[in-house]
């Protein structure tokens, strides 16, 4: 955040810098103490708040005069002032001068509040201003994780990842992808209604150009086997429809990727150098090894997939949802609800999903296979984006 403060009071200078230091971390303070320095900065420099103080020397050394009519006119008598809409608050200890400033003040938008050096009444007006105006915190890309497991493998896979953070109450690692800032994100939960809510609130505070979903899937027998990473080119919703007569009559919902982004991501995964940057430096303990294989083997498919609210480990639930899309891939939790809220959003970011294959949704399913095919996801997905598909 950065902040214009005009005070030549040394003493009031840092106590004002020190209750806002106290409660918002990081901040930019420029410091003038006087009106000429003042109109300089706020000509040249874009800041997110002012504090001015109305008693003060017009140019440095001078004596202190009442600058009121001067400073509204310079910061709110020119709408081509880059400082033109920024919030300003007129902190004063002199309620003579306030009080017969404040109709010109009020009518330029210019909140006053009186300082005194006996209290700190003035220091919650002054807090309040500066948490409305923190700026936005924006990322071009989101990724979104429904497990622990699926948002860790990305610091695993050796990525510039940090440490978690609390941001606007969503569970946040930054992540930097060449030139892109980025954020992974775990939801509180796993499952459509968490999914489709953490995407939500994902768009709304950080404005991405990219929405991505990262993690682990099951596979329909005979389309794809353990290890392979299925991109989810239309998602369907697998568990919507009717029961009626002991019957489920599925009512299908799609929603499918944007169809250049789909023709972006089938030519970057062809390259031939694509599986070998994946497959780099991910090595496999003996368990991890599906039944037969004596290598690391595993293919990228653009695919539909489809999502439903709960897990699945029985034969005849696989065997209706594999039915009801003759080209399904895949099937998990989430990745419907991220596109549906991608597609309904105002800014409609473009949304991918790439889950690694680790059951076929048999009662035999297990854990074995997560840790690699949560790294396998994660690395299909920072390549895909490394490749350039936001330039």
């Amino acid at each position: 955040m950065k902040l214009l403060l005009l005070e030549d009071d040394k003493e009031k200078r840092d106590r004002v810098a020190a209750i806002i230091n106290s409660a918002i971390q990081p901040i930019s303070v420029t410091n003038v103490d006087n009106f000429v320095d003042y109109l300089r900065c706020i000509t040249i420099e874009k800041y997110d708040l002012i504090i001015v103080d109305l008693v003060v020397p017009q140019y440095k050394l001078d004596t202190e005069q009442v600058m009121t009519k001067q400073i509204v006119e310079v910061t709110r008598g020119d709408y081509q002032c880059i400082n033109f809409r920024t919030p300003v608050i007129a902190l004063t200890a002199f309620d003579a001068e306030a009080e017969d400033g404040f109709k010109a003040l009020n009518l330029n938008d210019i909140t006053v509040l009186n300082y005194n050096s006996d209290s700190n009444e003035w220091a919650s007006g002054v807090l309040n201003k500066v948490l409305s105006c923190v700026p936005r915190v924006n990322f071009d890309v989101v990724i979104i994780c429904a497990l622990s497991k699926e948002a860790e493998a990305f610091a695993a896979a050796g990525f510039a990842v940090s440490e978690i953070k609390l941001i606007n109450g969503l569970t946040c690692r930054e992540i930097q992808i060449g030139a892109r800032t980025g954020v992974v994100i775990t939801a509180p939960r796993m499952g459509l209604v968490s999914a489709a809510v953490t995407c939500t609130q994902a768009i709304e505070f950080f404005r991405p150009k990219l929405v991505c979903m990262s993690g682990i899937c099951a596979g329909v027998i005979g389309r794809s086997k353990i290890y392979d990473v299925i991109i989810s080119e239309t998602c369907h919703q697998n568990d919507s429809g009717k029961w009626a007569e002991g019957q489920f009559q599925p009512e299908i919902y799609s929603v499918p990727m944007e169809h250049k982004l789909s023709r972006q991501i089938d030519i970057v995964i062809s390259r031939p150098e694509f599986l070998a940057n994946v497959r780099r430096d991910v090595t496999l303990s003996l368990e991890e090894f599906p039944p037969g294989a004596t290598n690391l083997d595993f293919r990228v498919i653009l695919a539909p997939t489809s999502s439903g609210s709960a897990v699945i480990a029985d034969d005849d639930k696989v065997d209706m949802i594999g039915r009801q899309q003759r080209k399904l891939h895949a099937f998990e939790m989430e990745a419907f609800a991220i596109y549906e809220a991608a597609r309904l959003s105002l800014l409609q970011p473009r949304v991918f999903s790439a889950k690694g294959v680790v059951d076929d949704g048999s009662p035999s399913k297990g854990d074995a296979y997560h840790r690699v095919a949560c790294l396998l996801s994660a690395k299909v997905i920072f390549e895909c984006i490394a490749s350039g598909m936001l330039d």
